[in-house]
């Protein structure tokens, strides 16, 4: 009797439960759509972060490369220490392999050309890793390594110079043209107007006493100190300064999560944590984790968090989650809201009905249990429809601002459902108090 009365119940008032439908499932689809987002594009938001550069650097335990101070070496004031660097790719040859996106070294000496005092630096501009593990996998699946992956909203009038050969033949310093080509170079947008540098000219620079000379390959404009600076292939500056097979500095780019509140408690002494603690924080990527474990992989290293690079990301991508939970909850209320006050509307269309079904025996329970399972029906058709227009609509999203579309979660379905069950019942409270309300003779003589 009670699935009888619930079909020809369900079956009546079609266009308020239309409504009603239609409330929930577009509720349904936008909580559901931004929950797949936050869950999937997190790691799509960090790696569009890291693209404004690095947020770790690799330094000698103990010291590092030459000090410069407006362009003088004052290093001397004690023992300058360097990494080698046939030991770079212990970067990449780790636990947080996956998670490390990008690394180059760094080699700066102070050098001069024309009379004024300049930085050069050596680096890594795009040069294809590939990980002893990796051996068996295909040559195009090397990832690239350098500053161009670090930084690739820097700007280049030009091109990016070409790298050395696969067996690492760089020009040798002060070589001419006749004898080997020169190593080509990016020169800072400052140093250029200064020198008057433009690409496809030759700039001689004096390093250590030798000259050496670069064929400028592009001008950059990066906004910060490279702009003041001559960059060149590290083996050239290595050759140059005398300084063969060794590094001042390697620049990491790590996907990470925000470490918030917890950096303080956990980061400052990882070592005193209880062991499961400890684990915990050792197999979660933060970013102090992850330079805990590059110092572990390349022993006598230190490992640095550059906060103003991580304290922005883990800003940003809390922000965004929390700005995308409250979005979804603002459209579940707004759909519950629409429920409430379609639902509520039946009910006194329905009075004389409820009135009846009280007063031929059915208790206030029955005739609420009655309006909730046909709340419910139309939760779960709701749930149904949003959970594919959310999945719809995720999709949109994360092509038109990633590039790449989200992937579909089995999981996502019965989790709208739900989202709509409870956005459908919680709508429904109102209104069955005043069902509990409802005395059925005062309805039926009012009627």
């Amino acid at each position: 009797m009670f699935l009888r009365i619930l079909k020809d119940s369900f079956l009546r008032q079609k266009r308020r439960k239309s409504i009603v439908l239609l409330a929930v499932a577009l509720g349904t689809a936008a909580a559901s759509a931004l929950g797949d987002i936050a869950l999937d594009v997190g790691d799509k938001i960090g790696r569009e972060l890291k693209s404004f550069g690095a947020n770790l650097v690799v330094l000698p335990r103990g010291g590092s490369g030459p000090i410069l101070v407006a362009g003088e070496d004052v290093s001397a004031l004690r023992v300058p220490s360097f990494l080698l660097a046939d030991q770079i790719i212990k970067v990449k040859d780790n636990f947080w392999k996956n998670n490390i996106l990008g690394f180059a070294p760094i080699l700066d000496v102070p050098a001069k050309s024309g009379g004024r005092r300049v930085v050069l630096r050596g680096a890594w501009f795009e040069r294809p890793v590939r990980l002893e593990s990796d051996a068996e996998a295909p040559a195009s699946s090397a990832s690239l390594a350098g500053l161009r992956a670090l930084n690739p909203y820097w700007s280049v009038e030009g091109r990016w110079p070409e790298e050395p050969g696969a067996a690492g033949a760089t020009a040798a310093a002060g070589a001419t043209a006749g004898a080997h080509p020169p190593p080509e170079a990016l020169v800072g947008r400052g140093i250029a107007a200064a020198l008057g540098a433009r690409p496809g000219a030759d700039l001689d620079i004096e390093v250590a006493g030798r000259p050496l000379r670069v064929a400028v390959a592009g001008i950059l404009s990066a906004g910060g100190e490279e702009d003041g600076m001559v960059l060149v292939p590290i083996e050239s500056v290595q050759e140059a300064a005398g300084l063969q097979g060794r590094v001042s500095r390697v620049l990491v780019s790590a996907l990470t999560t925000p470490e918030t509140a917890v950096y303080e408690r956990l980061a400052a002494d990882p070592r005193s944590l209880p062991p499961a603690e400890f684990e915990r924080w050792t197999c979660t990527p933060f970013v102090s984790s992850i330079a805990y474990e590059l110092e572990r992989a390349w022993p006598g290293t230190e490992a640095r968090v550059i906060r103003r690079v991580a304290g922005a990301e883990g800003a940003i991508l809390s922000r965004a989650s929390l700005l995308m939970a409250f979005i979804a909850v603002m459209a579940a209320l707004g759909a519950a809201l629409t429920v409430t006050s379609t639902l509520t509307t039946g009910v006194l269309e329905r009075r004389a009905e409820i009135g009846l079904l009280k007063a031929l025996g059915a208790s206030g329970s029955t005739v609420i249990g009655l309006f909730l399972a046909e709340a419910a029906l139309v939760g779960v058709l709701g749930g149904v429809l949003g959970a594919a227009g959310g999945a719809f609509l995720a999709r949109i999203i994360s092509t038109s601002v990633f590039g790449s579309p989200v992937d579909f979660r089995p999981a996502a379905l019965p989790l709208a459902i739900a989202a709509a069950l409870l956005i459908t019942l919680g709508g429904c409270l109102l209104p069955a108090r005043r069902i509990a309300d409802l005395h059925p003779a005062e309805v039926l003589r009012g009627r």
